[in-house]
């Protein structure tokens, strides 16, 4: 009986975000490694490994900007609907 040694699955999602490449718009496609992903573009050779510590830094940063300008336009709405109901 053998050992498998390292996991040999592999999980691809493709997304429905898309980017637009050379004029035309191309599907996000992520393939999930054990220590990193690889993201690349449908039907594009260029492929971009990215560490998955760094994803979720860049996601947890991106998390707070959104936080940020949530509270801003709330603020910023606050104001607004309280110039309207002095006049």
């Amino acid at each position: 009986m053998g050992v498998l040694l390292e996991r040999k699955t592999k999980v691809i999602f493709v997304t429905a975000s898309t980017v637009e490449q050379n004029g035309k718009a191309r599907e996000v496609v992520v393939e999930s490694r054990p220590q990193y992903a690889v993201i690349q573009l449908n039907g594009s050779k260029e492929k971009y490994p990215i560490a998955w510590e760094i994803i979720f830094r860049l996601a947890k940063e991106q998390h707070a900007k959104n936080l940020r300008l949530e509270a801003e336009a709330e603020r910023q709405r606050g104001q607004i609907q309280r110039k309207t109901t002095r006049k």
